[in-house]
């Protein structure tokens, strides 16, 4: 019996060190979770804002991967359209590979010929410099001359002025004023005239029997003749102002401005009477021993209803009547 009750006794000594244990690790933790209180109620204020900093970079971080997961979908969805592209221009190349080779050969080709033709161009152009080149040196050396020389290159070249104006203007075999001359001078001193309510005369003369003249003697002869007919004329031509011209082929026009039908007959008079003097031998003719001239003359004041031309033909008109009342004669006729 009392070793059955001190197997019992130890029984309860057991249990009760170990409940004491337990009340002991009780304290301890209450002891430890009363602290974790205390801390909790004094620091209660800055775990929360660390608990609030955590939340939101938490809540932050989810954004970020939520946008790196929208971008890299975006990345993917291109990059699948960019692969099918590739498989459709892949297929099309194999489908149609004979077509493409072709067409680069044909460019390949092409871009050869404008190469070389760009090789020649250039090649043309450094020949075209050196032709420039030695141009501008020969510029240079005119230039050089000029200066040098520029008083007698400019009186030179003043004087090859006058003579291409002269040789414009006068006649190559007479060496009187030329037809170009007359048209010029004519309708200047119409519009003068016009302006000044002044008469123009022209006097039209036709060497009587010219062509036998020159079967008779000769072309050159004949070219005598005529200069020595306009030297005649000339030289009876006293104003500046008046002009004779050789009109064409055997006939000579003068230009009188500021003269009466009545003063352009005197100057016809004149002419016939000089070139009767000058007795220049012509057996051809039916009407005289030497060379005659058939005259016509009009005079007007000009008008606006009137032409130069009108007026050229007037004279035109009287030497042909001149002519047809039997040569070496003076017509006047008056414009109506």
């Amino acid at each position: 019996m009392e070793s059955g009750h001190d197997s019992q006794e130890s029984n309860q000594l057991a249990d009760t060190g170990w409940l004491s244990e337990q009340v002991e690790k009780l304290q301890r933790s209450n002891r430890d979770l009363q602290i974790a209180l205390e801390t909790t109620a004094l620091h209660g204020d800055v775990i929360e804002s660390q608990l609030q900093e955590v939340n939101q970079q938490l809540q932050a971080e989810i954004v970020r991967r939520h946008q790196k997961e929208t971008i890299l979908q975006s990345i993917l969805e291109i990059v699948s359209r960019q692969k099918a592209d590739l498989e459709m221009i892949l297929q099309t190349t194999i489908e149609h590979s004979d077509t493409i080779e072709a067409e680069l050969y044909v460019l390949t080709q092409q871009l050869q010929s404008e190469v070389g033709e760009r090789q020649q161009a250039e090649i043309s152009l450094q020949s075209l410099l050196r032709v420039l080149s030695k141009e501008k040196d020969d510029l240079e050396g005119i230039m050089r001359t000029i200066i040098e020389h520029g008083d007698a290159v400019e009186t030179h070249w003043f004087n090859k002025a006058l003579e291409a104006n002269l040789l414009a203007t006068v006649d190559g075999l007479t060496q009187i004023a030329n037809r170009r001359k007359f048209d010029d001078y004519f309708n200047r001193q119409w519009h003068q005239m016009l302006d000044d309510r002044m008469p123009l005369a022209l006097v039209l003369c036709d060497v009587d029997y010219f062509k036998d003249y020159n079967d008779a003697f000769g072309h050159l002869a004949g070219d005598d003749c005529l200069r020595q007919i306009a030297l005649t004329v000339d030289r009876v031509l006293k104003r500046p102002t008046d002009l004779v011209a050789r009109f064409g082929g055997e006939e000579f026009v003068v230009v009188l401005p500021q003269t009466s039908a009545a003063g352009a007959m005197k100057v016809a008079e004149l002419i016939q009477s000089e070139i009767a003097n000058i007795k220049i031998p012509h057996s051809r003719s039916l009407v005289s021993d030497y060379v005659t001239l058939s005259i016509g003359i009009v005079s007007v004041i000009p008008t606006e209803n009137r032409s130069p031309k009108e007026l050229i033909d007037e004279a035109d008109q009287a030497l042909y009547i001149a002519k047809q009342q039997g040569r070496n004669r003076i017509i006047y006729l008056s414009m109506t």
